[in-house]
């Protein structure tokens, strides 16, 4: 069994651009991605919950992608068109894959 095999849900990246207006204000826009992504989202346990405390109330998916994926802290994922935020990613040790704790919108 292969990790890519694992990767069993779809879902689509969102990203943010910004831009400056007339009066040098700058303005942001969420983008969704036109490609399905691979992903698997798993809700986080109750033991999560708890030791995150305080840092993290409002998590409620951990997200699995491939390694090249391009996802960053602060992007967005929609998920059975539901949107979540990505408040933390990192790499496994081997870098492998990249795991994302995400927050509800």
């Amino acid at each position: 069994m292969t990790f890519e095999s694992l990767l069993e849900h779809n879902c689509y990246l969102v990203t943010k651009a910004s831009s400056q207006n007339y009066f040098n204000e700058w303005t942001f826009t969420w983008t969704d991605s036109t490609t399905i992504t691979k992903c698997r989202m798993v809700p986080v346990s109750a033991f999560e919950r708890i030791d995150t405390q305080g840092r993290l109330d409002d998590v409620r998916y951990k997200g699995y992608f491939l390694s090249g994926t391009s996802i960053s802290v602060d992007n967005r994922v929609k998920y059975n068109n539901n949107y979540y935020r990505v408040k933390e990613c990192y790499y496994d040790s081997s870098f492998h894959h990249i795991t994302t704790i995400l927050s509800e919108l």
